[in-house]
């Protein structure tokens, strides 16, 4: 019979398999969020959204996260894109992510200036963050040759 043929055909979600997605999504999302000590206000001006109840919504699974943003997202949540974007188009049904490992120096706590460091950084728009993040392995790099020089 014509039309009825399910070749090449995507599976059609239903509502309630949707709201199901949403609600996991947002549950991720809110959790990553608050594990990484971001606010909604922070989400909101990188992301830049006009309210607090489009991240409200996404996060309490009221709104889809659209997935021509899952990239942005997935910089400010510190998550792989692929894996995220993955996840928000219900091709995985669970998004695992490491927790915060601690300090290469072996302690547990941030100064002050880390930590406002790390704040600015949240603010930033993915673009500026992933260009910060090269500069910061060129300084790696130039450091490392610096005390190799030293050395000699």
């Amino acid at each position: 019979m014509p039309g009825t043929s399910d070749h090449g055909a995507r599976k059609r979600r239903t509502g309630r398999d949707r709201t199901a997605l949403w609600k996991r999504i947002g549950a991720f999302v809110r959790a990553r969020r608050e594990e990484l000590g971001l606010s909604q206000g922070q989400i909101i001006s990188v992301l830049g959204y006009k309210s607090r109840n489009a991240v409200s919504n996404i996060e309490v699974g009221i709104e889809g996260l659209p997935p021509k943003r899952a990239y942005a997202w997935a910089d400010v949540l510190e998550v792989p894109r692929d894996a995220f974007f993955r996840f928000v188009t219900g091709e995985a049904d669970q998004m695992e992510v490491p927790k915060a490992t601690a300090r290469a120096d072996g302690g547990d706590r941030t100064t002050a200036a880390e930590r406002a460091l790390l704040a600015t950084y949240r603010m930033l728009p993915p673009k500026y963050q992933r260009r910060l993040r090269e500069q910061a392995e060129e300084f790696e790099t130039l450091a490392r040759a610096t005390r190799s020089a030293k050395k000699t």
